[in-house]
């Protein structure tokens, strides 16, 4: 037998809004305000008390998520109910607490569920400990050496040319996801073992819990709503607010034929918590409610037949045949609010073929309302600059200004250094070394650098300057792209601070430094004005070059959330985070895909480039003559040219 209810007037009521349901707070506060101006309301702040005297405490429960790890959705569902009694304001008559809980309608019930305590064997206490000790567990386990070596290996596989600090962080990512999917298992596991769907369930029915032990002795209402949609009249027609109001309408969709999908509007929600907060009970005796649209309405999906589920489905889905949600006692809170005139929650007036046309229809109107704006592309190209002080673009070389490597600037120099019979040697030479230096370049871009200019080791410095002078340097500038160049006078024309990154040789970019404020670049080491094949110090190149880039800002005082990034490499990846602007040109596979997940601009300056045999016969003297004509040469940059 139902209770008979006497719903007042919310007029000079104190009410406090908390909890972590937007939607569902902006929707009860359109209703104050509109249909109870006189009432008090206040939302909840961080401190240690909260400012009282207070009449009514409404704390809404986490909207409709994602599965959470256990002692995430406990901290989520039962913490601020546990914070909010330790913060109640000290008055002679403790305020009326009215949680809106969530209704567990995902078909794992059989049977009539009735208004009243959540029945299960579960302390809340208790299971809040074993998910923050389950967490400890997960965190020990996942550092066990056997898994984080496997980790490790697979990290060092995907992401080895980008460095060893970004294999760590890439291994850290893998260690944290393992120890997510364990907890959530867990919390799975034991939410099924308690006889219900998931870990979202379990908590709300420990914050439930929770509250009926922590007010015992005060006044307490738990209601609990099915999905909570978008709004059926008020304020407009279709009125949401965030995913969370979208999401049950999705939700229709994935569901079969015959099932129920119980979704009920925001503002009769708002009503019918209203309704229930003006319903006072007696200390230590809960109300409890049950909100939804199926035992009214029947809302089904598809054809209008049963078809029984296998296991539980989303939430607010549920099978008729299986299972009835008792809601006597809304009906006769329905009831008794009804003769005020000041709340109207009777889902009974939805109308299930107009409201999500009336959906769609405020949802194109919202869209027609708000600024025209282009939809954002997978990858987008580098905007315009601007004029400002103290900005810097740091360009990379090789794929980037140049097209062309340091295999092929090597082939360049070796062949105008060697008379034209011992070429094969050279060439078969370089193509048994080749093999060892790719699988130093697997091992990292800075291994492969130290690798490869171990094949200068003999070379006279000055003679290798004067042949960049000569021919070389002919053979870098037939390979500079258009565009870049174009990039980098925009730059320099907006203030900009210019600064080229390289592990080439500093003898072989000579001829690229007018184009360039500063230049940095292998330094090879020399014994008496002779190569030795070693390095003077660490190419600027991988995880190193986003180590020199930060010295480099500190000591030039630059601010490297302004500076612009240019490279095209995945071992670049370190290098292109370190900059505010970051610009993927011409990149590679996987430094494609990272660009465009985390939305970088990404440049396409592979045009207009002269290809390697018009660089190579550049390079190379012809075979009556030392150099080539001087007007074969194209003109090298000037730093008039770059303003």
């Amino acid at each position: 037998m139902p209770r008979t209810y006497r719903v007042g007037d919310l007029n000079g009521t104190r009410v406090l809004l908390t909890g972590a349901d937007e939607r569902l707070e902006l929707a009860l506060l359109e209703r104050l305000s509109t249909a109870h101006p006189g009432c008090h309301v206040s939302v909840a702040e961080p401190g240690p008390a909260l400012a009282g005297p207070l009449d009514v405490i409404i704390h809404c429960a986490p909207a409709l998520e994602p599965p959470f790890c256990p002692d995430t959705a406990f901290a989520r569902h039962v913490l601020p109910l546990t914070d909010l009694y330790h913060r109640l304001p000290a008055q002679p008559d403790p305020p009326h607490l009215l949680f809106v809980s969530l209704a567990a309608y995902t078909g794992a019930e059989r049977g009539t569920v009735p208004e009243s305590r959540w029945e299960h064997g579960a302390d809340w206490q208790a299971e809040l400990a074993l998910a923050r000790a389950a967490r400890e567990e997960a965190e020990r386990a996942s550092h066990r050496p056997g898994p984080a070596r496997r980790r490790l290996r697979a990290a060092r596989r995907a992401h080895r040319t980008a460095g060893p600090r970004i294999v760590a962080r890439e291994a850290e990512s893998l260690r944290r996801a393992w120890v997510h999917r364990r907890l959530r298992e867990q919390g799975e596991s034991r939410a099924r073992a308690l006889g219900m769907s998931d870990t979202t369930a379990l908590a709300a029915a420990l914050a439930e819990r929770a509250a009926e032990e922590l007010w015992a002795e005060h006044r307490l209402t738990i209601l609990r709503p099915s999905l909570i949609g978008p709004a059926l009249r008020r304020p407009h027609p279709g009125w949401s607010e965030g995913r969370a109001m979208t999401y049950p309408l999705e939700v229709a969709y994935v569901s079969g034929p015959g099932a129920v999908v119980d979704i009920v509007p925001a503002d009769l929600v708002a009503d019918a918590v209203l309704a229930a907060a003006a319903t006072a009970p007696d200390p230590g005796r809960p109300h409890y409610f049950h909100f939804g649209a199926g035992t009214a309405a029947s809302p089904r999906r598809g054809r209008e037949r049963d078809r029984p589920h296998r296991g539980a489905g989303p939430r607010g889905v549920y099978a008729p045949s299986h299972v009835r949600y008792d809601d006597r006692e809304m009906t006769a809170l329905r009831e008794a609010a009804a003769s005020s005139g000041l709340y109207d929650f009777d889902v009974r007036a939805i109308d299930r073929r107009r409201y999500p046309d009336a959906v769609r229809q405020a949802r194109a109107a919202q869209r027609l309302g708000e600024p025209v704006a282009r939809q954002e592309a997978l990858s987008v190209r580098p905007g315009p600059l601007t004029r400002a002080e103290g900005v810097s673009a740091f360009f990379d070389l090789d794929g980037t200004v140049l097209a062309s490597d340091l295999v092929e600037s090597y082939v360049w120099t070796r062949l105008a250094l060697l008379p034209r019979r011992v070429w094969p040697v050279e060439l078969m030479s370089l193509a048994r070394d080749l093999p060892g230096c790719l699988m130093a370049e697997r091992r990292g871009r800075s291994d492969f650098v130290h690798a490869f200019l171990r094949r200068y080791a003999g070379t006279e410095e000055a003679v290798l300057r004067e042949v960049v002078l000569e021919t070389v340097g002919d053979a870098l500038l037939h390979r500079v792209r258009p565009l870049a160049v174009r990039r980098i006078r925009e730059h320099r024309a907006a203030g900009h601070r210019t600064i080229l990154v390289t592990g080439t040789p500093e003898p072989l970019v000579a001829p690229l430094r007018p184009l360039f404020d500063d230049v940095a670049a292998s330094r090879l080491h020399t014994l008496e004005g002779v190569m030795t094949g070693a390095l003077a110090a660490p190419p600027p190149v991988g995880e190193a070059r986003a180590r020199w880039l930060n010295l480099y800002a500190a000591d030039h005082g630059l601010d490297l959330a302004r500076a612009y990034g240019y490279a095209d490499s995945y071992s670049d990846r370190a290098f292109l985070e370190s900059v505010g602007r970051p610009c993927a040109v011409d990149p590679d596979a996987r430094l494609l895909r990272h660009a465009v997940r985390r939305r970088w601009p990404v440049a396409r300056w592979g045009a207009h480039t002269p290809g390697r045999w018009s660089a190579l016969a550049a390079a190379v003297p012809p075979a009556g003559g030392r150099t080539p004509p001087p007007a074969a040469r194209p003109a090298p940059p000037t730093s008039k040219d770059t303003q």
